[in-house]
C-alpha cells in the first residue's frame, strides 16, 4: 500500500530530478515539458503535505462575515493550503463556505471536513436548486449562471467559463453574511491580513476592498518569470481573487442589465464575473483598493498576500507556509 509519506517522498525525489534537468539549456519544447512535470510534481507534494498540517476551527467568530471559494477536484489541496494560511494569519474562526464546482468526491468532502471544522460545503447540485428561483425572472443571470458552454480561452485550453458565475452568483446569494471574503484557492496569506480583518470585524464600515493587479511579470525568451515590474499605466480594477464585498454593493438587478449590456463577452473572458464585480463596485462609489502588500504573483518577504495566477509559483512558495501551518 502506497502511504501519503511515500507519495511524499515521491513527489520531493521527482521534483530534486526536474529541477536539476529544467536548470540546463535544453530545447524550449522539452524545457516545456520538464516544467510542466515539474508543476505536477510539486501539485503532488504539496497536496500530501497539507494533509499533514493542523486542522483549524471554523465559523465561531464574527457571524456577519463569511470566506467564500470556488474549487473542484483538483483544487483541495490548494484551497486548504490557502484558507488555513488566511485562518492562521488573521488568528480568527471565521465563517469559511466553499462551493463545489461539480468535481468534489465523497472523499474531498470528508478531507476538507476533517482540516476545517465547521466548513459548509454547498455541492453544485444543492446550489443549482437553492438559487434557481432567484434568477428565473431575470433572464441574463439565468442564462449565465444555468448554461454550461464550452469554450477556449487565451491559454488554448477548453472548459465551461461560465462555471465563474458561481463566484458572483452563488457567493452572495446563498451567503448568511453581510460582509464577504471572495477568495480564489490560489491565494496565500504570509502575514496578518489587518486591512481584511478590521474591515471584517466592523459592520459599520460598508466599503469594498480589493486587490489590484499591480504587477506584470517579465519572461525570457523561453517563458521563464525572471523579474516584475508595476504596470503602466497603473490598473484601478478588482481583482476578484482576492475581494472584500459589502452586501450592499450586491444588485441582482444592477447584474441583469449589466451583463444585457456585455453578453457578447460572456464567452470571450475567463473574467466576465470579475467585470460584473468591478460595475457592482463602481455603482456602489466609495472602492478602496488594498495595499500593493497584496500582491498579484509578485511575492516577497513584505508582501501579506499573493494571488498566484501562475501556479508553479504558488507551489513554489508553499515551503514558506508548512512549517508554519504544521
Amino acid at each position: 500500500m502506497i502511504t501519503n509519506k511515500i507519495l511524499t517522498q515521491i513527489g520531493g525525489f521527482f521534483m530534486s530530478i526536474i529541477r536539476l534537468i529544467v536548470e540546463r539549456r535544453m530545447p524550449w519544447r522539452l524545457s516545456q515539458w520538464f516544467a510542466k512535470n515539474k508543476l505536477q510534481a510539486m501539485r503532488l507534494y504539496y497536496d500530501h503535505k497539507v494533509l499533514s498540517t493542523r486542522p483549524y476551527l471554523t465559523g465561531k467568530d464574527f457571524p456577519h462575515f463569511e470566506l467564500h471559494t470556488l474549487l473542484g477536484h483538483k483544487h483541495v489541496g490548494m484551497c486548504l493550503w490557502s484558507v488555513k494560511s488566511f485562518l492562521h494569519y488573521s488568528g480568527k474562526n471565521y465563517n469559511v463556505v466553499l462551493h463545489d464546482d461539480g468535481s468534489l468526491t465523497d472523499d474531498d468532502i470528508e478531507t476538507i471536513s476533517k482540516h476545517l471544522i465547521n466548513v459548509r460545503i454547498v455541492r453544485k447540485t444543492e446550489a443549482d436548486n437553492l438559487i434557481r428561483a432567484q434568477l428565473v425572472n431575470l433572464p441574463n443571470c439565468y442564462e449565465y449562471r444555468y448554461t454550461s458552454k464550452e469554450t477556449s480561452d487565451h491559454r488554448g485550453t477548453k472548459y465551461n467559463m461560465r462555471i465563474f458565475s458561481i463566484r458572483l452568483f452563488d457567493f452572495n446569494l446563498i451567503s448568511k453574511a453581510s460582509k464577504t471574503l471572495v477568495l480564489d484557492a490560489d491565494v496565500l496569506f504570509f502575514k496578518e491580513p489587518r486591512e481584511i480583518v478590521e474591515w471584517a470585524e466592523d459592520p459599520k464600515d460598508s466599503h469594498n476592498l480589493f486587490s489590484i493587479e499591480q504587477y506584470k511579470p517579465i519572461r525570457n525568451s523561453r517563458s521563464e518569470v525572471v523579474g516584475y515590474e508595476h504596470k503602466n499605466p497603473p490598473p484601478t480594477d478588482a481583482n476578484a481573487g482576492l475581494l472584500c464585498l459589502d452586501k450592499s454593493a450586491f444588485s441582482l438587478n444592477t447584474i441583469e442589465n449589466w451583463i444585457g449590456a456585455h453578453k457578447d463577452l460572456m464567452d470571450k473572458y475567463a473574467t466576465f464575473e470579475q467585470a460584473a464585480y468591478n460595475h457592482l463596485i463602481k455603482v456602489k462609489g466609495g472602492g478602496v483598493p488594498l495595499p500593493d502588500a497584496y500582491s498579484f504573483n509578485y511575492t516577497d518577504q513584505n508582501v501579506i498576500a499573493t494571488h498566484f495566477a501562475i501556479k508553479i509559483l504558488f507551489f513554489e512558495n508553499l515551503k514558506r507556509l508548512v512549517k508554519v501551518l504544521r
